[in-house]
């Protein structure tokens, strides 16, 4: 069978004529490096944000009591999902897709397999978002979006505080104003004013400081308008995960 090819002179002629038939001119290098450091540095905001978003998700679920379910009588795994942080997880992947669409379209994106381009993304949001945890910035994100944002720690994430100011469901934290041997006087986070009693079924966990101006962690259920009855106190920084059960309710109790 015999092929017949074009010679090299008329390839060249045609491809030249195709050329000037379509107008097709040649990129200025300038505006090619315009493009080029636009998506690199696009790539770069993307996993920025990404790592922030990823230390801000570490630092409330680092911040919550997982084992409260015990208390409100809910299966373990129905709880996790009620205070999963949805909302930053979906950032996560919303940018984790966009970050491998933009290395997609670098210069050298093809090289790479998607496996590959998913795990240099995951590391690199993970090990920044680390950094960014280890300095506290994700943290200190997270509470100017609660404090400056009231629809985000209200409906968007269980924060710290929203999980603790569920008084009818027996959660309750403030600061002590008053302190007896059978009663606390207590300033929720709101502001509005508790009276918890305390029996000798209160335990109160070794790390909590009670006395006044201290915050605390309330366990308990609710008996009026203002009325609070403790089982458990907790301090307000930490679980109160500790070996054993408690102090005992005179362990620590100082004016």
């Amino acid at each position: 069978m015999l092929i017949v090819t074009k010679p090299m002179e008329n390839i060249v002629r045609d491809t030249v004529a195709k050329i000037r038939s379509q107008g097709i001119v040649p990129e200025p290098r300038s505006a090619y490096l315009v493009r080029k450091y636009f998506v690199w540095g696009a790539l770069g905001v993307v996993v920025i944000l990404g790592a922030l978003s990823f230390s801000v998700a570490y630092f409330l679920l680092s911040s919550l009591d997982w084992d409260l379910y015990r208390f409100m009588r809910l299966d373990p795994v129905i709880y996790t999902l009620s205070i999963f942080p949805y909302f930053w997880a979906i950032l996560i992947g919303a940018l984790f897709v966009v970050a491998f669409a933009d290395i997609r379209k670098t210069e050298t994106g093809y090289r790479f397999s998607r496996l590959k381009i998913a795990l240099s993304i995951v590391g690199s949001v993970v090990a920044l978002g680390a950094v960014l945890s280890f300095f506290g910035i994700g943290e200190a994100f997270g509470v100017m979006m609660a404090k400056d944002f009231p629809y985000y720690g209200r409906h968007l994430v269980v924060t710290k505080e929203t999980q603790w100011m569920r008084p009818d469901q027996g959660l309750l934290s403030g600061t002590i104003d008053e302190l007896s041997n059978s009663t606390i006087g207590l300033n929720d986070l709101s502001g509005r004013r508790w009276n918890i009693a305390m029996d000798g079924q209160t335990t109160v966990m070794p790390a909590a400081t009670m006395s006044t101006g201290e915050m605390i962690k309330v366990i308990g259920t609710r008996t009026g308008e203002s009325g609070f009855r403790a089982i458990e106190i907790r301090p307000w920084a930490g679980k109160g995960a500790m070996n054993g059960r408690g102090a005992g309710r005179h362990g620590q109790m100082s004016r």
